[in-house]
């Protein structure tokens, strides 16, 4: 009667040496995607490298002087808006200047791989960054207000 408890064991014993734990694992590729901004701003970059604050050329003296008289405004999408106080000659130079943004930007948008409307946002803040405070330049933030520097 003995022999039972002990049978008993033994089978338990040769039992638990039948389990097998078998484990899987399985390395997955990790996929970064690089944000739009940066793509966008270095082609911006490059794109308007004439409008940079260090190396004026072509009409960036003539729009500055406007912004500084607040004869025009900076939109929230990069475009310059008259204001009050633009003259005939204010106005000629803000269509000339956004007819070249334009096409510009959809330059931009078309080797970017994104929208219109992302690139001209995302100038216009980084332009709008770059005015100096206390010049009492216009600027339209993203909701549509009209505000000074």
């Amino acid at each position: 009667m003995k022999t039972t408890p002990t049978l008993a064991i033994l089978a338990a014993v040769c039992a638990a040496g039948c389990f097998h734990v078998k484990t899987e694992s399985e390395i997955k590729p990790i996929h970064i995607t690089m944000d739009i901004n940066l793509k966008v701003d270095k082609e911006l970059d490059k794109v308007l490298a004439d409008e940079n604050q260090q190396k004026p050329q072509g009409n960036f003296v003539a729009v500055k002087e406007m912004l500084d008289r607040q004869a025009a405004g900076i939109s929230n999408r990069a475009m310059l808006v008259a204001r009050d106080k633009a003259t005939d000659a204010d106005q000629l130079l803000i269509a000339e200047s956004n007819a070249r943004r334009m096409k510009r930007f959809a330059d931009v948008a078309k080797s970017t791989g994104t929208t219109l409307d992302a690139v001209q946002r995302r100038h216009a803040a980084k332009w709008i960054e770059k005015v100096p405070a206390g010049t009492g330049v216009w600027y339209q933030d993203d909701a549509g207000a009209w505000l000074q520097k």
